[in-house]
Formats: C-alpha cells, structure tokens, sequence
C-alpha cells in the first residue's frame, strides 16, 4: 500500500454451488471496482470500476457465479442491475427514486428475487424470477425481514440469537471451532449497517478478530479479507496458523473497462 492512502475496503460474496466468489474492492470514497475470485485456484478476473456507490448488503453472486445482481447509486441515481459476472454493466436494469429498497438476491436454484420489488419476466440468459417470498424483503440493515441474514443462512450461516437489528450468526469450522458473525451499526440509525465483527468461538473462549471485514471457512482452515488484501490460514487444536496473502487490491486505481458484450444503456 502507497503513502498514507486508507487501505481498500472488501466485501465478498462467495457462490452457493462454486468456488468463485464476487470481490467489491471499495475506495477511495465513491470508487467500486468487481472483480471475480476463483478461491480454488485462486485467479482474479477483472471486472469494471463505477465511480459511485454499490450498496453491498443488497447484491449478490448467482450459485453459478455467472450473474451478479446489484443495487448502486451515482449522483442522486439509484438502480437495480443483474450483470454477467464480474461486469457491471447491466443485463437488466430497473432505477428506484430511494435505497429503502431494492437490488436483490439469486435463491438456491438461482432464481432471481427482488428485494422489495416483483421482478418482471421475460429475464435475459435463461434466467427467471424467484417467488416474490423467496426471501424477506428489507431496507439497508437488518429492518423489515432479515434480508441480509437469509442471504447468510443460505450459505450455511445460521441466526443463534437476537432480532431485528441485532442478529448474531455463526458457522462451524474443523477441530469443535465457530466463527460468529455480529455487525455494528451505523451512527446516524440503527438501520444502517457498519463493520462486520468476526470472532472465532471453541468452548468458552471467544477470540475477537477485529480487522476482519469477511471470513468464511475453506478446507482445512479460513479465507479472511482484510486490510485491502485476501489472505488464508489453518485452523488447528490451537488457533490459526500464520496468514498467508493471496492478493492485495491496495494499489488499484480507477480505470475505465468495456465490458466483453452489449449492455442495457441507462
């Protein structure tokens, strides 16, 4: 990492049915770039950059991980897009007025659900709409139906306490560990999300991992994002293993990409 810059933001959504996972690599302010993570192999495809904001609560990577869909907003401008993985330019497109709802989510059979809004037929590529109650519909945060959580529970997450705003998750990993997962939540309502809190469980001891912003078990140990980079440890009898870093994102810089087929112009 360069100067004094803050380090890169990652939020990563791993496929259901695959080893790809989508990266939003956030920074600086209002700069998202996709790309796509082959955590077996471990490639990066690039995607496109958007000089705006991608609400990353609210999108999603199908089981497939051929299709993405996303809720973003650039200069008073909201919309919904479903996009062919790791490219943002839209396949479909439907704008909003707010961000109390939208984006949306692929069901286990990668059926499309919209959050908030009855996705129309026909859908592009063979897609199809998901049952409008295939997932509760909710706003930024965890309000109104648990959006987000579902999102979670479908990857093997499950709720084992609070409600609402104050949900905690967790998922087992090798050797009697979990990893719970629990969110801060933003100053000016409760409503809206912050920092992700991780912290690995074995009995009655809980170790907080504070500079976690995703982590999900992989083999025989975890997958972490943080500080800007992937990174991958062993999970023995004793904690973890020394990191090893897949890939560091820090550096990147805008650069404008044409996406390899025709998208919906907005």
């Amino acid at each position: 990492m360069s100067g004094t810059a803050p380090p890169a933001r990652l939020h990563v959504i791993p496929a259901i049915a695959c080893d790809k996972a989508l990266i939003l690599r956030r920074g600086p302010t209002r700069q998202v770039a996709s790309m796509l993570w082959d955590r077996r192999s471990g490639a990066i495809e690039m995607g496109q950059w958007l000089k705006g904001t991608i609400y990353v609560h609210k999108s999603d990577l199908s089981p497939d991980g051929r299709h993405m869909i996303v809720f973003a907003g650039q200069g008073g401008r909201y919309w919904t897009a479903i996009s062919r993985a790791p490219w943002l330019s839209a396949i479909a497109y439907w704008p909003f007025d707010e961000t109390w709802f939208g984006g949306g989510a692929f069901t286990r059979d990668g059926l499309v659900f919209g959050n908030g809004f009855a996705v129309p037929k026909p859908l592009p590529d063979g897609l199809h709409p998901a049952p409008e109650d295939a997932y509760p519909s909710g706003t930024d945060g965890f309000h109104m139906g648990l959006f987000f959580p579902a999102m979670l529970e479908a990857r093997g997450w499950r709720i084992t306490g609070g409600e609402r705003y104050d949900v905690t998750l967790e998922k087992p990993l090798r050797g009697h560990w979990s990893l719970r997962l629990r969110f801060e939540h933003g100053f000016r309502t409760k409503g809206s999300l912050s920092n992700p809190v991780y912290t690995l469980v074995r009995g009655d001891a809980a170790v907080e991992m504070p500079d976690w912003e995703w982590a999900e078990p992989w083999d025989d140990g975890i997958q972490v994002a943080r500080m800007g980079g992937l990174y991958g440890m062993k999970l023995g009898r004793n904690g973890l293993s020394d990191e090893v870093r897949l890939h560091d994102f820090n550096d990147m810089t805008f650069e404008p990409r044409q996406a390899p087929y025709e998208g919906i112009r907005a």
